[in-house]
């Protein structure tokens, strides 16, 4: 048995398949994660060291043999308990250096009290009260030689010094019930000195600098000179005989160093 042939069932046929060949791959479409509409920003190519710019660094900071060269001239100081000094130096190059050093140091002890008790001749208190003001003052020129890159540095010195003490003595002895009071000088100087030392000095970028220097000294034969003043006793007055022996006396018991060794601290600016 068959159909009859019917043009318009064949145009619907045709039409039918077309529909579905055009709807499944619509379905398919549909059926798929859709791709994201924004666009992904390209980053570029990464930087390469070897094209772009080097990194940042911290700039070196100054040697000490620079920045000796860059600050030349210097003016220091240091003051303690009656201690003065002023130095001021040039810097002839990096490792080399030039100056003058000028100070003056004062002692003083008052009521310096010394008491004794002897058994022969006789049992007895002795005793002494003493007042004593000693007075250094000098100046020196010195050369330095530092260590290379380091703020260490050698130097040499020659310079004068003088030394004056004043001190007054009140003797006085129990037994007797006796005293004697004098008033004596002591002075030498100018004692010229040969010294070697060693020492250390910072130079910051701004110019400051501080530092120490340890000086050992030899002195030169030198003159000295003694005085004794004011001379009295309890019990008589005194004669002239009393005073040379008193002269002679004090000069045989005092005798300053023929070395010394000396600290000095000093706190500047260089420019």
């Amino acid at each position: 048995m068959s159909f009859p042939r019917n043009p318009i069932s064949k145009l619907f046929s045709l039409y039918t398949v077309l529909l579905l060949i055009l709807f499944f791959p619509s379905i398919y479409v549909f059926g798929q994660d859709a791709p994201s509409i924004e666009k992904t920003q390209d980053p570029g190519p990464k930087p390469s060291p070897m094209n772009g710019l080097p990194p940042d660094r911290k700039p070196a900071e100054p040697s000490q043999s620079e920045l000796r060269e860059k600050f030349k001239n210097q003016i220091s100081g240091f003051a303690f308990n009656r201690y003065y000094s002023l130095q001021v130096a040039r810097m002839l190059d990096s490792q080399w250096a030039i100056g003058f050093n000028a100070y003056t140091n004062t002692y003083v002890n008052r009521f310096d009290n010394d008491v004794g008790y002897a058994l022969l001749p006789s049992q007895n208190f002795f005793g002494r009260l003493r007042n004593i003001e000693e007075k250094y003052w000098g100046g020196a020129f010195f050369l330095q030689r530092y260590l290379l890159d380091s703020p260490f540095f050698v130097s040499l010195w020659l310079g004068r010094e003088n030394f004056l003490r004043n001190e007054s003595n009140f003797y006085w002895e129990a037994a007797g019930k006796t005293y004697r009071f004098e008033k004596d000088s002591f002075g030498s100087g100018p004692r010229n000195f040969a010294g070697l030392g060693t020492g250390f000095r910072f130079q910051t970028q701004s110019g400051f600098f501080f530092g120490w220097e340890a000086v050992y000294s030899w002195y030169f034969p030198y003159h000295s000179s003694f005085s004794v003043s004011d001379l009295y006793y309890s019990d008589r007055v005194a004669s002239t005989g009393d005073l040379l022996y008193r002269k002679y006396a004090y000069q045989n018991s005092e005798r300053l160093p023929s070395t010394s060794f000396g600290l000095n601290l000093f706190v500047g600016l260089a420019f």
